[in-house]
Order: structure tokens, then sequence, then C-alpha cells
């Protein structure tokens, strides 16, 4: 590839910022590298000289928001050294770090996994679950549930909000469509997400607690 010095004054982690800025203006379906080379001002192959394809941008774009959610994302890290604290601790972060960015949670679902730039965070609530009692699998199988209910609830909730803006616009919004019981319930729990998610969480964890001592009595 020929020396471009527009390429060369570009970095990763600008082309990562402007692109999550960007994600959020347009949503995921409509970001393109192309789109992204302009907001930059600079020519679309000038991006391949930091990535190899638009997987390899997504990959790193989701990398971003992980590290935030490790970071904190405004989550306090957990008062209690105890393996039910850390893994209450890593749902919050993740929820709360995927519902930052419009959709969040459908980028971290097109990125390629990995766990390789959280491996410490990883050892240390896989390492407090063994000692918990819990098998290395049954660790390994508790990270990944309460991620993906993390991920899952996170998407959910976006895709309920952005259908709410949709009805919104619709001339027959103020029809009352809740007068159902049941659908007035649903529509409750989804107009108080934070509150339904925590439940949820607490739920999954009083399980695991559950499973774990009946596996070790």
């Amino acid at each position: 590839m020929a020396y471009d010095p527009f390429a060369m004054a570009l970095d990763r982690e600008l082309i990562v910022r402007t692109a999550l800025r960007l994600l959020e203006e347009v949503g995921l379906e409509t970001l393109s590298l192309r789109r992204l080379a302009k907001e930059l001002g600079v020519n679309p192959s000038a991006l391949y000289w930091h990535f190899e394809n638009k997987q390899e941008l997504l990959d790193e774009m989701a990398r971003a928001v992980v590290l935030t959610a490790l970071t904190g994302a405004g989550v306090p890290a957990p008062i209690r050294n105890t393996w039910d604290a850390w893994l209450a601790h890593l749902a919050r972060a993740q929820w709360r770090a995927v519902r930052s960015y419009r959709d969040g949670p459908l980028l971290l679902m097109a990125a390629r996994p990995t766990a390789d730039y959280q491996l410490s965070y990883l050892d240390e609530i896989l390492s407090r679950l063994v000692d918990a009692g819990f098998s290395p699998r049954e660790a390994g199988d508790a990270f990944v549930t309460i991620s993906n209910y993390a991920l899952g609830t996170a998407l959910i909730g976006q895709q309920h909000e952005r259908a709410g803006e949709i009805v919104g616009q619709r001339p027959d919004a103020g029809h009352d469509r809740h007068d159902h019981p049941s659908l007035a319930r649903i529509a409750e729990s989804h107009a108080d997400q934070e509150v339904t998610f925590e439940r949820g969480l607490g739920w999954l964890i009083a399980g695991m607690r559950q499973s774990r001592d009946v596996t070790s009595s």
C-alpha cells in the first residue's frame, strides 16, 4: 500500500471514537467505512491503514464499549469482595455501558467474541466463583449467563424504546393499547427498565446461589 500522509495522521483511537459518535447519529445498520471516512475528512482507503475491514473496526468499537464497562460506566466497584457482588457488578456495568450507545447491544453481538482485553477482570470473577464452591465449568457458565442477561435486556430495552418513539409518531398514538391488565403490567415493566433489570438479576444470582448450595451439600 502506497504511503498516505492523511492515513498516517489518523490513529486507531481517533477512528474508534469517531465511529462510536457516528454510531450514535446513524445507527449500526447505516454505519459504513465510507461514511466514517467522510466524517474524518479522509479517503476511505486511509482507514485500511488501521483496520483490515469493517469487522475489525466493529471488534475494536466493541472492545472500547466493554472497557468502558469494566472501568466503571457509573457503576461503583463491589464493596463486598464476593462472587455474587462481582457478578452483579459485571451485569450492571455491561448493561449501562451498552445502553449508553445507540445500538450498543447490537454492536457487541456483531463483534467477534473475545476476552483478551478483560483477562484480569475475568480471572477475578472466575476465581471468586471457584473459591465459593462452583466448578470451573460452572464458573464459566455463570459468567456467560450474566453477560448474556445484561446484553439481552439492554437490547430488548432499546428496541422497546425505539418502538415507543415510532408509535408516538403515529396518528393513533393517543389510543390506550394497554387496557388489558396483563398488557398493562408488561408495559409497566418496560417503563421502569432498571427496576425490572435489577429484579431479574437478583433472581438469577439467587438461583446460582441455591444451585451451588445443593451441589455442595
